[in-house]
């Protein structure tokens, strides 16, 4: 089979430049994390300060999640029907923890998108849209 540069999996990066930490609880890759106040992790904004984004289960799968906290070509999985536009800052749906338009609900991230609307293969096998990031210093 052929590379298909279209395709990204999602829990790596395509650059080098990434600063990754693990903590306790489970977000899929390609989500924006926020620590609670007990050290546990999610994805709303309720809960707690942002991250990163989760490159998912560690490999040891012992209940923890990798987070990327910098990083260049990092995948974030996008809000449905949302596209962006590249060079434009990154807003985080401050629920899901998608990629999303700006507006009510979204918090904007020391960020910018380095790519148009990718094919993100997730954990599961199965697909969703992705764009690749890049936050040298932290969301």
């Amino acid at each position: 089979m052929s590379h298909d540069a279209t395709k990204v999996l999602l829990g790596s990066s395509r650059s080098s430049f990434r600063v990754v930490d693990n903590k306790v609880g489970t977000i899929a890759a390609g989500l924006a994390v926020r620590q609670k106040s007990d050290g546990t992790i999610s994805t709303a904004l309720a809960d707690g300060s942002l991250l990163g984004i989760s490159f998912g289960k560690d490999l040891s799968n012992a209940g923890r999640t990798n987070i990327c906290r910098a990083g260049l070509q990092v995948p974030v999985l996008l809000a449905s029907g949302f596209t962006p536009t590249l060079g434009a800052q990154v807003h985080i749906d401050d629920t899901t923890g998608e990629a999303a338009a700006s507006g009510t609900g979204k918090t904007g991230v020391n960020a910018v998108y380095a790519s148009a609307v990718l094919t993100g293969v997730k954990e599961d096998g199965t697909t969703g849209n992705v764009a690749l990031i890049d936050f040298q210093g932290g969301l």
